[in-house]
C-alpha cells in the first residue's frame, strides 16, 4: 500500500513496496529512473532532520506497520530516529522504493507555488546578532529600574510616623506613668501628640469621683493624701522581731555621689512630667499616682 513520504514544491514522494505496481502505464526505463531519483532524494536527506518532522515520522510508522509486520514493534514503540533510519536502509537495499510523482493540484492554485525570495542569511531578514551588554551597562540599567520604581522618601517617613504614633498611643494607654517620661525624652509626645487619657485611672464608680480638683497636689511636697484600697486598714508597726539583720544591712547600704546625683536628676525630670500630666488632665488621682511612682523609682535607684 502506497504512502506519502514528503512533498516539496516540485514533487510528491511516495513510498511503495518494491513488489507493488507503481507507474503502471510508464515504460520500464522511466520506472528505473524514478527509483534511482527516489534513492538519490533519500540519500541526500539527513535522518536526524527527518526525525524531527512529527508528521513525516507518523506516516513512516504507518507504512512500516501495514507493509512489514516484522517491523510492527519498531513502528509502534521505537524511537523516531531509528524508524527513519530503518526506512532509509530499506530504500537503499531496494525493499522499499521512493517514487517522485507530480503534486496534487488544488483548484485555482497554481503549482508549484512561488518560492519566497531568498534572504541573505539562513532565511532571516535584516539579520543583526544581539550585542551582549557589559557589566557596567547591566548595572546602570538595574539602578535606573530601581530609581524608577522606588518609593519616595516622604511616603516612607509618613508610613513610619503612622506606625510610631500607633505604637506610642497603645503603650501610653497601657501604662501612662511608665511610658510618658520615656516618650517625652524621645520627643515623640510633641511630634505625635497624646491619646485620650480622660478615663484612665478612674474608679469603677464614676459617680463617687469629685469634679473639683485639689490644687494642693501641684505643690512640691511629696506628702500627698492618696486614697488606696487599704486606706481603712490598721496601721502597721515595725517591731523588733520584724526586721532581720539582712534588712538592716540593705537599708544601711549607700551609693556614690555620682550615682546619687543621677538618681536625683531622673527623679526631678519625672516630677516635671507629673506636673505636665496634672496640668493637662486636671486629674488629682493621676497626678498623685505619678508622683508616687516617681518617688518609688527614685528610691529604687538609690538602692532602697
Amino acid at each position: 500500500m502506497a504512502a506519502e513520504l514528503k512533498t516539496d514544491a516540485w514533487h510528491r514522494y511516495m513510498l511503495y513496496r518494491s513488489s507493488e505496481r507503481y507507474m503502471t502505464f510508464e515504460p520500464e526505463e522511466k520506472r528505473k529512473e524514478a527509483v534511482e531519483a527516489g534513492k538519490r532524494f533519500t540519500a541526500s536527506a539527513y535522518a536526524d532532520v527527518w526525525a524531527k518532522d512529527a508528521e513525516l515520522v507518523k506516516r513512516v510508522r504507518v507504512f512500516l506497520r501495514e507493509n512489514f509486520h516484522w517491523h510492527d514493534r519498531l513502528a509502534r514503540s521505537g524511537g523516531d530516529l531509528p524508524v527513519v533510519q530503518t526506512l532509509m536502509d530499506m530504500v537503499r537495499g531496494g525493499s522499499v522504493v521512493v517514487i517522485p510523482e507530480k503534486p496534487i493540484l488544488s483548484g485555482g492554485i497554481a503549482w508549484p507555488p512561488k518560492k519566497p525570495a531568498s534572504s541573505s542569511f539562513w532565511g532571516v531578514e535584516d539579520y543583526d546578532p544581539p550585542r551582549y551588554a557589559s557589566v557596567k551597562e547591566r548595572y546602570l540599567a538595574q539602578i535606573a529600574e530601581l530609581q524608577a520604581n522606588e518609593t519616595p522618601w516622604s511616603d516612607i517617613e509618613a508610613m513610619n510616623d503612622s506606625i510610631n504614633q500607633k505604637f506610642m498611643h497603645a503603650a501610653v494607654l497601657i501604662d501612662p506613668l511608665g511610658m510618658l517620661p520615656t516618650f517625652a525624652r524621645a520627643g515623640w509626645i510633641s511630634k505625635y501628640g497624646l491619646p485620650d487619657l480622660s478615663r484612665w485611672g478612674q474608679e469603677a464608680d464614676a459617680d463617687a469621683d469629685s469634679n473639683t480638683p485639689d490644687l494642693s497636689i501641684f505643690s512640691d511636697s511629696d506628702e500627698v493624701d492618696v486614697r488606696t484600697p487599704l486606706g481603712d486598714a490598721q496601721p502597721f508597726e515595725l517591731g523588733e522581731s520584724t526586721v532581720s539583720d539582712d534588712v538592716r544591712e540593705m537599708a544601711a547600704r549607700g551609693v556614690s555621689e555620682g550615682h546619687e546625683a543621677e538618681c536625683l536628676s531622673e527623679y526631678e525630670f519625672e516630677l516635671e512630667q507629673c506636673n505636665f500630666i496634672g496640668a493637662m488632665y486636671n486629674d488629682p488621682r493621676t497626678y498623685a499616682l505619678c508622683r508616687q511612682n516617681a518617688f518609688s523609682n527614685y528610691q529604687s535607684c538609690r538602692g532602697y
